[in-house]
C-alpha cells in the first residue's frame, strides 16, 4: 500500500504522527513524507528526522512558505500524487490556527480531485483515503487511534533532529506535549501510546471519477 503524508513545515511530519510513519514504514508499506516548504536548516533536519522514522524517498519543496505559493504547490502535488500513486494521504487538519496548515489541506483536497481528472491526465489517479492528523491543536473526537508504543521512541528521536525549533515554547516543551498527548491517545486506544486522526469523506459525484455509485 502506498501511503503519502504531506505537511506544510519540517517538524509537521514527525509532530503530528512520527509514530504512525515508523510503524508503516516497518510494515513494508511503501512510505512517502513530502514537505512543502523549507530553508537550508530546516531541510537537513527535516531529512534526518525521516532516516530516523525509516522514510526511504522522503520529498521536500524550496517554498518558503504556503499561502503565497498555492498555485505552484498545488501543479506540484498533482504530478507527486500521479507519479507516487498513493491509496492514503495523511496531511493537516481544515481547522488547524496555522495559516499554512490550512492552506496545505486546501491544496490537498484540490490536488486529490485535480489528480483523478480523467480527461486531463491520461495516467489520472484516485486516492482511496484521506486522513487528518493533529499537530499542535487536538482533535475533539477523532475517527481512527493507532498505536505507536512500539514505535514511540523513533518519534521522540525525530522530534529531537530539530534542534533548529525546541527552544520554542520553553524546554522540552514539544517533547513533553507530545509525549503526553500520544499517552493521553494510548489511554483512550487502551495501549501505551498512540496518534489519532480524522478520516475525511472524498466526493465522488464528479465527472472525474468513472465510477460514481457504491454500496453502504
Amino acid at each position: 500500500m502506498n501511503i503519502s503524508f504531506i505537511f506544510a513545515h519540517p517538524d509537521d511530519e514527525s509532530l503530528s504522527c512520527g509514530g504512525t510513519i515508523a510503524k508503516y514504514v516497518a510494515e513494508n508499506h511503501t512510505v512517502s513524507t513530502l514537505c512543502l516548504t523549507s530553508d537550508s536548516i530546516r531541510k537537513k533536519e527535516y531529512f534526518d528526522a525521516t532516516a530516523v522514522l525509516g522514510v526511504k524517498n522522503p520529498q521536500i519543496y524550496n517554498y518558503t512558505d504556503v499561502v503565497t505559493n498555492k498555485d505552484a504547490i498545488k501543479k506540484d502535488l498533482i504530478d507527486f500524487f500521479l507519479k507516487f500513486r498513493p491509496s492514503i494521504v495523511v496531511t493537516h487538519l481544515q481547522e488547524d490556527y496555522h495559516i499554512d496548515h490550512r492552506a496545505t489541506y486546501d491544496i490537498v483536497r484540490e490536488a486529490i480531485e485535480w489528480s483523478a481528472h480523467v480527461t486531463q491526465y491520461k495516467n489520472a489517479h484516485l486516492v482511496d483515503k484521506l486522513y487528518t492528523a493533529e499537530t499542535t491543536i487536538l482533535l475533539p473526537n477523532p475517527h481512527i487511534l493507532v498505536d505507536i508504543s512500539d514505535f514511540y521512541k523513533l518519534k521522540e528521536d525525530a522530534i529531537r533532529c530539530y534542534k533548529s525549533q525546541l527552544y520554542k515554547g520553553g524546554d522540552d516543551f514539544y517533547i513533553r506535549f507530545h509525549k503526553y498527548r500520544t499517552k493521553m491517545r494510548g489511554v483512550q486506544a487502551s495501549t501505551e501510546f498512540a496518534e489519532a486522526f480524522i478520516e475525511i469523506p472524498l466526493k465522488k459525484n464528479s465527472p472525474f471519477y468513472k465510477q460514481k455509485h457504491s454500496n453502504l
